[in-house]
């Protein structure tokens, strides 16, 4: 099914691991058996020696009535290594700010998973094809960008 990536060994060597393609994919597997993948390992955020997956904090976030949509990626930090940064565009007539985001997670995610930073967009960059969020080109913009505390 895949041999490996075209002249590059290198990248091959870490994706084929004992005959096994490892698509760096993460999944959970519920009480009736049902696989469901959930992540992929690339995009997990690493904050103050904890992990934090993005999707998690997703779903939490999206449920604020003024998020019409929401992205979480990391961004480099000195202290934590990385902080958790919210991506979201506002429903329409609403207006966020990182406190409102906070509060949807108290009680609902560990203080550690909750965003450091807020940066409010006219839209998520998404693939064509299926949708997935781009999350390199939100990383790279945010670097560029003044974040909001």
């Amino acid at each position: 099914m895949f041999d490996g990536y075209f002249d590059d060994p290198a990248a091959t060597a870490r994706a084929i691991v004992d005959g096994w393609y490892r698509t760096g994919d993460l999944a959970e597997i519920d009480g009736d058996g049902y696989l469901t993948i959930v992540g992929r390992a690339g995009e997990i955020i690493r904050t103050g020696g904890e992990t934090v997956a993005p999707a998690e904090v997703e779903v939490v976030l999206s449920a604020h009535p003024g998020v019409a949509d929401v992205a979480v990626v990391g961004l480099p930090d000195e202290r934590w290594g990385e902080v958790v940064c919210a991506v979201v565009v506002a429903a329409e007539g609403a207006s966020l700010a990182l406190a409102d985001l906070r509060e949807i997670c108290a009680g609902r995610l560990a203080r550690y998973k909750h965003p450091r930073r807020l940066l409010v967009v006219d839209r998520i960059p998404r693939t064509a094809a299926t949708g997935q969020i781009q999350r390199r080109l939100l990383t790279e913009r945010l670097q560029n960008d003044v974040l909001t505390n």
